[in-house]
């Protein structure tokens, strides 16, 4: 089939599948589910390989992101019910102020998501944005934006995050200057992405959702502060799962294979076991010690789980999707398409890896996949390594845009603080492609200086 062709499939599904779910009111995850049968046997893959593909896309993206939802959802819960949330809410308000609520959780999402991964610590820090929500009310949006965007820009550009490691190792790239230079377009884009948040908050709004009815959420914030658990003992039931993955990557990444400590860490700090740790330890840190019975956290445990089902269905079947796009052959026919344009390579890498992100959902595989293509090429050229490590970020910036249906954490983003699918296109979607941009624009600045 032509490349042509493939491309129109592409993009007939990603329209067919929004009117389905906008117009239609079709549930998004039987939605997802019945547009990749049709784009599998559009593009000619054979009857008997189109369920197993399916299969594929959403075990490998539930493989991972089950475990993380549950068990981040469990400490998030343990959090929220032992009053933690507030704790931590209070003192952000205290620092900040109401009106730069907003500011101050996208820097703790910024600063958080550099040694994680971008949904751990999202989930991990959902409690604290729906306490500083609920306390100032208003748009859910106003305070669901700054803090996703914040961590999926530090995701896609800056180690020790698999996609930009995976695309520096493809280029022969300085790890060093790739953290270095990416952090200088990272955090500036960041900045200027977040000038542009209130002219869609000021268009969209969504309602924040109440755990509890008014009068008992008030009683509650009026608890005498000796009833309440301390900032410190939340802080680092947050902060403990967190250091463990950052430990496990530097251990990775600085000791040799077969060293003790690395395969210890590779166990400990490894996403499900650093949570499960946590899950733990908050359990009785925050619960069995100040007062709950076992009954009472098996309660609260189960209540965690229920509300995610459903987001982690959607997810699975957004990771299902992206397997047939990319199985299908059109994200190939993308890269052979833009490659023979004769475009500048840092435009090209950019472009590239904004559509492969378009095409099949993944920031990580965009930056990889579009690394491969290019490295011939790059290596040819014989760049110097600060232009290698910017053609680095330049693809990390691509990777950022156009993240919508068939990105597992637009549909985390969305779910969790029931926002709909329309809503989220027209916020989610056109930021990340903002906040992508700004960064690229920002890597073109310095490619200038540098050549």
């Amino acid at each position: 089939m032509s490349n042509e062709m493939l491309i129109l499939i592409g993009i007939v599904s990603v329209i067919a599948l929004l009117t389905i779910m906008i117009k239609g009111k079709v549930h998004p995850f039987l939605a997802l589910g019945l547009v990749s049968i049709a784009v599998a046997l559009s593009a000619g893959i054979p009857m008997s390989k189109v369920i197993p593909t399916l299969i594929s896309g959403m075990g490998n993206t539930l493989g991972s992101v089950a475990l993380i939802v549950g068990l981040g959802a469990m400490l998030g819960k343990i959090i929220e019910k032992s009053n933690g949330a507030d704790v931590l809410a209070s003192w952000l308000l205290d620092k900040f102020g109401a009106k730069k609520a907003a500011f101050a959780l996208g820097m703790t999402g910024f600063i958080f998501g550099i040694p994680v991964f971008v949904d751990v610590g999202f989930i991990v820090l959902i409690p604290i944005i729906f306490s500083v929500a609920r306390r100032i009310g208003g748009n859910m949006l106003v305070y669901a934006l700054p803090i996703g965007l914040s961590m999926l820009t530090v995701h896609v550009f800056l180690p020790p995050h698999p996609g930009v490691v995976a695309g520096a190792q493809v280029l022969n790239a300085d790890v060093g200057l790739v953290l270095g230079l990416g952090l200088v377009a990272a955090f500036p884009a960041y900045l200027l992405g977040q000038l542009f948040i209130p002219f869609f908050t000021d268009r969209v709004f969504v309602d924040i959702p109440a755990s509890t009815d008014l009068i008992q959420y008030q009683k509650q914030l009026a608890q005498d502060a000796s009833g309440l658990p301390k900032f410190g003992t939340v802080l680092t039931m947050i902060v403990t799962p967190l250091v463990l993955i950052m430990l496990g990557t530097v251990t990775a990444t600085t000791l040799p294979k077969g060293n003790v400590i690395r395969e210890i860490f590779s166990m400990i700090g490894s996403s499900p076991f650093a949570l499960l740790f946590a899950v733990c330890l908050s359990s009785y840190v925050l619960g069995i010690r100040r007062g709950w019975n076992k009954v009472r956290l098996e309660e609260i445990l189960n209540s965690a789980l229920a509300p995610i089902a459903g987001i982690i269905l959607i997810t699975g079947a957004g990771g299902m999707f992206g397997k047939v796009l990319d199985a299908s052959g059109v994200g190939k026919a993308l890269s052979d398409v833009l490659a023979s344009t004769g475009l500048p390579v840092l435009a090209l890498a950019f472009i590239l890896s904004a559509l492969l992100r378009a095409a099949q959902g993944s920031a990580t595989v965009a930056i990889i996949t579009t690394a491969t293509i290019l490295a011939p090429a790059i290596a040819a050229a014989q760049y110097s390594d600060i232009q290698i490590a910017l053609l680095t970020a330049a693809i990390g910036a691509g990777s950022m845009t156009l993240s919508h249906v068939n990105d597992s954490l637009f549909w985390v983003w969305t779910k969790f603080f029931g926002i709909s699918v329309s809503q989220g296109l027209k916020t989610w979607t056109i930021l990340t492609t903002i906040y992508g941009t700004f960064g690229f624009l920002i890597v073109c600045l310095m490619w200038f200086i540098v050549a």
